[in-house]
């Protein structure tokens, strides 16, 4: 179905769940690739992750061009644009992420990198969830729990991130591996604050309009 319903009103909700597949593809090529991580094929896998990025900045960019052109009912433009952002900021905190495994040289992966990895996964697929049931906020109560859903995974990784850290100032004896890991560590950590960031931007959009 089209997300541009007639001439003058978009289909936002159709916008955000098409901006959502493509933070659910990265996120799926980042846990694939950790999953059986090979430094050699990472430029390969980087290659695909921006295209996907890439991508989404199009689409963003034609859609927001044309939300300011065009009419759109129950939520606000500026609404409709900031959660737009938001769900695209998912994608380019994915894409960072592997861009950091690169930058660092990564010959080896520590463990509770394919933990974030299957995290920031559950994480698109909630948000995903969210965003199915935000066309019908006003009555649908799967909304508000895809919120909650999103706020434990957020807490999940900032327990997570603290361990990861810990252990690796605990055990790591390699000055540049530790530099490189509290990076990277902290780009994990940064993309699942998105999600959060995005269901309390959808939470209060949900005050305001009921």
């Amino acid at each position: 179905m089209s997300i541009f319903r007639s001439r003058n009103k978009v289909d936002f909700f159709g916008l955000f769940l098409n901006l959502s597949e493509y933070s659910i593809k990265a996120a799926n090529l980042l846990e694939e690739s950790l999953l059986d991580y090979d430094h050699e094929k990472l430029l390969e896998v980087l290659l695909q992750i921006h295209e996907i990025e890439h991508t989404a900045d199009l689409v963003l960019r034609d859609l927001n061009h044309k939300l300011a052109r065009r009419y759109s009912n129950s939520l606000k433009k500026e609404d409709v644009s900031n959660i737009s952002y938001l769900i695209d900021e998912v994608t380019d905190r994915t894409e960072d992420i592997l861009m950091r495994f690169d930058l660092f040289n990564v010959q080896k992966l520590r463990s509770e990198a394919l933990e974030f990895a299957k995290l920031i996964s559950r994480g698109c697929l909630t948000m995903a969830n969210m965003l199915e049931e935000f066309r019908n906020f006003k009555s649908s109560l799967l909304v508000r729990e895809s919120i909650v859903e999103i706020n434990d995974i957020e807490e999940e990784g900032d327990d997570l991130y603290a361990r990861s850290i810990r252990r690796l100032y605990r055990e790591s004896v390699d000055p540049i591996e530790t530099i490189a890991w509290t990076e990277i560590f902290y780009r994990f950590e940064r993309c699942c604050d998105s999600f959060e960031e995005l269901a309390q931007y959808v939470e209060i959009v949900i005050i305001k309009n009921t």
